[in-house]
């Protein structure tokens, strides 16, 4: 969207000449760029316990705020370079009610733990969770204890690396693979017994060169404290040491699972004492290469809170906006998740006032309800539970509530989309000036598209680039072009929320607060009757056509208003220099930032140094000067 790129294409298309797409680069989906990661499942294996010192922790149980750091990478089978460790994380002999919270190691001791938690215990309780982490400071991650004293451990299902070594995931509607409690699935396992389920192929969807399954694992009716094992099934293979879930009597226990298969495309099932009912979801699947999403590790982040509000009634639901960012409400917080998100790695947590099942699912076009559930608190209880939620309608997944009123808890840990990097493209590529047909790149992960030539006015063949982008894995995105005009144009005077307007002024607020509104309504007319509702970003450049910062903020935060209550999600492009002539020191922390670099940058332009509105940074522009002609490339960070 930069000028450069507007001025090299616009003498083709003013000549009526189509703009050549020979001899372009493509941004191949396929092919991994910087911080995206495939996985490398492993059969499970203890990384580290703190009863007996195995992994180099020390040997005691850890403390009130205390915090432990161990080692994940050169070790198990788990390179140095590896970018995120999944690990299933049970602690065990608390004396008081805690949470832990494990996160990537900071390079400062000083810096405070983030506000998630994967693990809530009670005293005497035993609790295990699966945890996805980034990789921190040397290659180590932290847990830390909330209250009294505990014992931790964690065994290792995996790891992340970038590139394309690993495999890639696709998530589903949870459904149902097993249910023992059903006619022609059961019995109850027995104490010591061990079944294989096939998870490959037929009904289950999953193809035949899957390597690892995403499954949720309830136990229901457990007669004695149990824990249940869940591993590839290997020929001649002994069961491994290590455990999934700790079920206990009087509780239905649920645990996420991320599992290698066996050769023959099963896993098996082992349950350690008296007999218990064992259900299995299925989330996802993962294959090797990078044909479907890889993986973009974040810093642990809470996104939803109900405790701030109300809880969910019983049969009530919450769409909560995960890919792109949203409205903010509900107890929600801005995601750093950018709009080709397609699954996110989420920590949900339930607070109940009766028993209940949670279930978080991709928001659907209806109110169909999966037969699948992620947790299953009882009156009283704090539960947690890892999902890997494929990404719904909207930028959205769903979590329904079914039984009395429950507070929920949702904590971001990572995404995956699809590889390689995607485009933005506008009236420009039009094949001549008014054109509705265009020309574009012939591949890519994703692509942005412009609604408007300039402000009121239409990108004429808008619908033939957003129909193919909307065919790209990442899907598509809109942006609308900007600006404050003043009395130079006509539409400074049009009608709008505040009554008091001097169009004969340039510098009126409430005149820029109408036409940002209005700007905005006019995005929304074009975009009627699409599938569904893209991210919008917000073009803020320099240029000619800006007023006072005082009007030009008004007339962006009248047009995010109005497009947040039509029920987009909001972005805005621009960079740090031009932002901070147009806007001043406009703040706008709940909007995600589109950024493109500007000459005499020093900072990366992923990083929170390129954050011009104080907002995430989750996309950089860029250009590659071999192609031709010149596309914009863009990069999720």
């Amino acid at each position: 969207m930069r000028n450069l790129l507007r001025r090299s294409l616009v003498v083709l298309v003013a000549a009526g000449l189509a703009v050549p797409t020979t001899g372009v680069p493509v941004a191949q989906a396929a092919t991994p760029t910087e911080g995206q990661s495939t996985y490398v499942p492993l059969d499970p294996v203890r990384l580290f316990d703190t009863r007996d010192g195995t992994g180099g922790v020390p040997k005691q149980q850890v403390g009130q705020g205390q915090t432990i750091d161990v080692l994940v990478t050169g070790k198990s089978g788990v390179p140095i370079s590896a970018t995120a460790v999944v690990l299933n994380v049970t602690a065990t002999r608390a004396d008081a009610s805690t949470d832990i919270r494990v996160y990537p190691t900071p390079p400062s001791p000083a810096l405070p733990p983030p506000t998630v938690s994967n693990l809530n215990l009670v005293a005497g309780a035993t609790a295990a969770n699966l945890v996805t982490v980034k990789v921190g400071d040397q290659g180590y991650v932290r847990l830390r204890n909330g209250a009294g004293w505990v014992d931790l451990i964690g065994d290792l299902s995996g790891y992340y690396i970038e590139g394309a070594s690993g495999a890639s995931y696709t998530g589903a509607t949870p459904r149902r693979l097993l249910d023992t409690r059903e006619a022609g699935q059961g019995p109850a396992f027995a104490a010591g017994e061990a079944r294989t389920l096939s998870v490959r192929g037929g009904s289950t969807g999953v193809p035949a060169n899957a390597s690892a399954v995403a499954l949720n694992v309830t136990a229901v009716s457990p007669t004695r404290v149990t824990d249940l094992r869940v591993y590839p099934t290997r020929a001649g293979g002994a069961t491994p040491t290590v455990s999934n879930l700790n079920p206990a009597p009087g509780n239905v226990t649920a645990a996420a699972v991320i599992a290698a298969i066996g050769e023959d495309g099963t896993v098996s099932i082992r349950n350690a004492a008296g007999t218990v009912h064992v259900l299995l979801d299925l989330a996802g699947w993962y294959t090797p290469g990078t044909d479907a999403n890889v993986f973009h590790p974040l810093d642990p982040r809470r996104l939803l809170d109900t405790r701030s509000g109300m809880p969910l009634a019983p049969g009530a639901t919450l769409d909560l906006v995960v890919a792109g960012s949203g409205p903010v409400g509900a107890g929600g917080s801005p995601t750093p998740v950018p709009f080709p998100g397609r699954v996110v790695v989420l920590n949900v947590t339930g607070i109940a006032s009766s028993g209940t099942d949670v279930r978080v699912y991709p928001t659907p076009a209806d109110s169909s309800v999966p037969n699948a559930s992620n947790l299953n608190p009882s009156a009283g209880q704090t539960v947690p539970n890892t999902v890997l939620a494929a990404v719904g309608r909207d930028g959205k997944v769903r979590l329904r509530n079914t039984s009395g009123n429950t507070h929920l808890i949702v904590d971001l840990s990572g995404w995956l989309g699809p590889a390689g990097d995607g485009w933005d493209i506008s009236w420009p590529q039009c094949t001549t000036a008014g054109s509705t047909a265009s020309n574009h790149p012939a591949d890519g992960a994703f692509a942005i598209v412009g609604v408007t030539h300039n402000p009121f006015n239409p990108n004429t063949c808008f619908a033939d680039e957003y129909g193919w982008a909307s065919s790209l894995p990442g899907g598509a995105a809109v942006y609308i072009n900007a600006n404050a005009p003043g009395s130079t144009s006509s539409h400074w005077a049009d009608p709008g929320p505040r009554t008091t307007c001097n169009p004969a002024s340039s510098t009126d607020v409430n005149c820029g607060w109408n036409y940002g509104h209005n700007l905005a309504g006019y995005a929304i007319d074009q975009l009627i009757g699409l599938a569904e509702k893209p991210q919008v970003f917000i073009d803020v450049e320099n240029g000619p056509t800006w007023q006072t910062v005082g009007v030009n903020g008004n007339v962006v935060i009248a047009a995010i208003n109005r497009l947040r209550a039509a029920g987009y999600r909001v972005g805005v492009y621009s960079n740090v220099k031009d932002w901070s002539q147009i806007m001043g020191q406009l703040t706008l922390t709940n909007v995600q930032n589109w950024t493109f670099p500007h000459t005499g940058d020093t900072f990366d332009p992923c990083s929170a140094a390129a954050s011009f509105t104080g907002g995430d940074v989750v996309m950089r522009q860029y250009q590659v000067p071999t192609d031709s002609p010149i596309y914009d490339h863009n990069h999720t960070c």
